[in-house]
């Protein structure tokens, strides 16, 4: 059996990293690490493309954007600027996902001179 990657190894580091945050068990076996890689090895005409929970662009490098945003905590704003700027590269449209990242920047900016007064 082939070592989990992709989505796969995406979805059992996150599952490992909740398991070590909570002290519980989430994958119990061997078997269920295995089954998600036998997924992953499916080829792409056998499954459909996943578009909500980790879609190809949101794996594109060791760290998933969500996860890094929240160890961080960003916030909404900063951390939409920094989901669109990781993302760019690998988007249909990527000059659109850099003025959606502008756009939050603005308005973070916008509310921290706000707070200042």
């Amino acid at each position: 059996m082939e070592p989990a990657k992709g989505p796969a190894k995406a979805m059992a580091e996150r599952y490992k990293r909740i398991e070590r945050i909570t002290g519980q068990k989430i994958l119990e076996t061997k078997k269920e690490l295995e089954d998600l890689a036998r997924w992953e090895a499916q080829s792409s005409w056998q499954r459909e493309p996943e578009h909500v929970d980790h879609p190809d662009h949101y794996n594109q490098g060791r760290f998933e954007v969500i996860d890094v945003i929240e160890d961080w905590d960003l916030g909404f704003a900063a951390g939409n600027a920094v989901k669109y700027i990781a993302r760019y590269k690998h988007k249909a449209k990527p000059v659109e996902d850099l003025k959606k990242a502008r756009w939050y920047i603005d308005r973070l900016i916008q509310q921290l001179e706000e707070e200042d007064g």
